[in-house]
């Protein structure tokens, strides 16, 4: 899922898209609201199903979004019918999205979802390869994108779907999407009374789905389509299993969260999990040392929010650009309560050598990521941007920004079903009569997330995880009386953001195998240095004022991704699958020994505005059985195991 994605070519009939390449209509003339309403909610009985929804959540796929009517049609719905602790997970593919531009066209037809709309478009992705997951309703909705071919997309789905909306082009103008391999992901991703409705009733359609495993009746078509077919998946047809991962990083079942999980943390890790449990309708309690959320790695005032790209994507460039994309539809809705939470005022990332702007062309010349995300802008162009003379030519990324960690945390802990203690330290863990005990304090846990960062190692349950801390220290000043303000986020070898508060924060330097929190002059003067090459004006201003700072560890892995998944139990672990040093090809079929409840959500460096709220749904997720809010390939390369499966490969265990 790397090569470029092309935007829907559309022509318009009145406000009535039409696709340039199928020959089709995205909805129908005659009202597009009663056909959805008609095809996809009725004939899947969701006004009842909804209204006695009680699992967490409840799990819509869609084989194509187009202008995403048939999703705001299913939220109202949900909004208007469901429990409200209950959570709606709609996962819909597309692999000609429409531009932001038409969608907002082809849904301001829709007044009745004006709400809804403004929230889709808010959170609306890049047309990028890969899963995007949007959080709306303040959580009682997910939405998640799967951005290309549905036929590559859906491999990589690991979820159990209540419904699917079996949407996109008639079978005779996109035979492409109505084939066997289709069927069998969808039966694949289904259970027993999953259940089905599609629009067409032509027989490849209808013969499919019932080879799959669907029990399939025709049913009255909508306005002057005589037929159309709904069914449900038979209780007696097999299951299909899951592609095969490899078995130590199958997934473990889902927990029981009737008493509720407990999270150790309450910086960006802790309060994203904490938000994403509490959004599924689970109730949390939030331990932590310090007096107040954020006061360590996450403490300072402001981050900058952008994922630094790759000229060809990896699996870890599409990591980030999904959690930039899932902090960033975070953010706006924030902003409305509290606007100093952060600001997608744009990022421009300096060039600070020629070695460095040519990679940045190249970038750009591969194709692999559209203007709407990055573009390359002359040193004129980024001093215009930035309301301030840039030294260099950069590249801007529109839609990126800063975010205040502190500010954002607190914003997520603020939910109904989140409870705080601060000033608790945790000595140890100890599992016994089937619960987690936190030794030094009177709190016990059946399920239990670990997000404390380095500290995470005083646990000798997992001190076994590769983390390692790395100094940082930012430096604030006030804003000078005189000069124009920032305007955008600067990044090159180091960042600053606009101001907040009246204050200029920036930095930061970076220094390995040192511990100690003092604040230094000489690490002011680094960051100085850095700022005055990229701002040279700005940066000769606050040369003059008095300086501040704060000093705090980044907590890094080995590989600089975060450990996002369940804890094994090493020594059992490292027994289990000890064939590994003699052969990386054995057929295990024992499933990993992994401590009861026990998981973890640290390691984010830097990059923790990116990559804790996405992780925070992924633990969320593999908690509660819900969908995993990202590829299958992703979920494994953030997995707490992958170290000790590398090691045992190598031989070094």
């Amino acid at each position: 899922m790397t090569e470029p994605l092309q935007t829907a070519r559309l022509n318009w009939q009145g406000e009535v898209p039409e696709s340039a390449a199928f020959g089709d209509i995205y909805f129908n003339r005659a009202g597009g609201v009663a056909e959805t309403e008609h095809v996809f909610l009725a004939a899947n009985q969701l006004p009842e199903r909804f209204a006695a929804a009680h699992q967490r959540p409840f799990v819509i796929a869609e084989t194509g979004f187009g202008t995403g009517l048939n999703f705001l049609c299913a939220r109202q719905l949900w909004l208007q019918q469901a429990p409200a602790d209950a959570q709606l997970h709609f996962i819909s593919c597309e692999k000609f999205p429409l531009s932001r531009d038409d969608l907002a066209r082809a849904l301001s037809a829709f007044p009745q979802f004006r709400d809804g709309t403004a929230q889709l478009l808010e959170g609306y992705p890049a047309p990028i390869p890969g899963f995007f997951t949007l959080s709306l309703d303040g959580g009682r909705v997910l939405l998640t994108l799967l951005l290309g071919d549905a036929l590559e997309t859906l491999p990589q789905l690991d979820a159990r779907v209540d419904a699917w909306f079996l949407d996109g082009f008639a079978p005779a103008k996109n035979p492409e999407l109505w084939n066997d391999h289709l069927f069998a992901q969808i039966a694949r991703l289904s259970g027993p009374g999953t259940s089905c409705a599609t629009f067409t009733a032509a027989g490849i359609v209808r013969r499919g789905l019932q080879a799959a495993g669907f029990e399939i009746h025709k049913v009255p078509g909508f306005g002057r389509k005589r037929e159309m077919i709904s069914g449900r998946f038979g209780a007696d047809h097999p299951v299909s299993a899951p592609p095969e991962d490899p078995i130590w990083f199958k997934r473990p079942p889902p927990a029981d969260t009737g008493a509720g999980v407990t999270v150790i943390g309450a910086g960006l890790a802790g309060a994203s999990t904490a938000r994403a449990l509490a959004e599924q309708g689970i109730a949390v309690t939030v331990i932590e040392r310090h007096p107040a959320p954020a006061c360590e790695g996450s403490g300072n005032p402001q981050g900058a929010l952008y994922a630094k790209l790759p000229a060809q994507p990896t699996p870890h460039s599409r990591f980030h650009l999904a959690g930039l994309c899932h902090t960033a539809a975070r953010i706006q809705p924030l902003r409305q309560a509290r606007p100093d939470v952060g600001q997608l005022c744009g990022v421009l990332q300096l060039a600070p050598n020629d070695k460095e702007l040519t990679r940045q062309q190249q970038l750009i010349d591969t194709g692999a990521y559209p203007e709407s995300l990055v573009q390359a802008v002359d040193a004129e162009r980024a001093s215009a941007l930035a309301g301030q003379p840039c030294a260099r030519p950069a590249l801007f990324f529109p839609t990126a920004g800063w975010v205040s960690p502190p500010r954002f945390c607190q914003q997520l802990l603020d939910h109904p079903l989140i409870r705080c203690h601060y000033g608790v330290d945790v000595s140890g863990l100890d599992h016994r009569d089937g619960c987690w005990h936190l030794l030094g304090t009177p709190y016990t846990a059946s399920t239990l997330v670990i997000c404390c960062a380095t500290n995470a190692l005083r646990f000798t349950q997992l001190a076994h995880l590769p983390l390692k801390p790395i100094r940082g220290q930012t430096t604030q000043t006030a804003v000078p009386a005189e000069g124009p303000r920032l305007q955008t986020v600067v990044c090159g070898e180091g960042y600053i953001s606009p101001p907040l508060a009246g204050e200029y924060c920036f930095g930061a330097s970076f220094k390995l195998r040192d511990t100690a929190l003092d604040v230094r002059e000489e690490e002011h003067r680094h960051n100085l240095a850095i700022l005055a090459r990229a701002l040279p004006t700005l940066g000769e201003q606050l040369a003059q004022q008095p300086l501040q700072g704060r000093a705090a560890l980044r907590c890094s892995s080995a590989d600089y991704l975060p450990l996002v998944g369940p804890v094994q139990d090493q020594p059992a672990f490292i027994d289990t699958y000890a064939k590994l040093r003699d052969d990386a090809r054995w057929p295990f079929d024992t499933p990993p020994p992994l401590l009861p409840g026990l998981f973890v959500n640290c390691g984010h460096g830097s990059k923790g505005l990116i990559t804790a709220p996405l992780s925070g749904q992924l633990i969320a997720a593999q908690i509660t059985g819900a969908p995993l809010p990202m590829e299958r390939e992703l979920a494994r390369i953030l997995h707490p195991a992958r170290f000790t499966i590398k090691n045992l490969i190598r031989k070094s265990l």
